[in-house]
């Protein structure tokens, strides 16, 4: 059996003169490549800077990572079930 992991993109905004605010989103989507993720988030990543540079100065970049696998997902269930010792 193949296992497909889809990815996820994050879009990671911040000011420059204020480097500790970060503004961290994920778009309700997923992509079947990092490729594919890359090219839509760097569009969308641009388009907000450019949305962002008369107002705030924020500028945005695209991050991409799969999502965790299905044993991920029970290893992570299975801990927070255990009965507390």
């Amino acid at each position: 059996m193949v296992e497909f992991i889809p990815v996820m993109l994050f879009i990671l905004g911040w000011h420059p003169d204020r480097p500790g605010e970060l503004d961290l989103q994920r778009p309700e989507i997923l992509f079947a490549s990092v490729e594919e993720c890359m090219a839509e988030g760097s569009k969308m990543a641009a388009a907000m800077t450019a949305a962002a540079s008369d107002k705030s100065g924020a500028q945005y970049q695209a991050r991409c990572m799969p999502v965790p696998s299905s044993q991920e997902f029970e290893n992570a269930w299975q801990d927070a079930i255990k009965p507390a010792e």
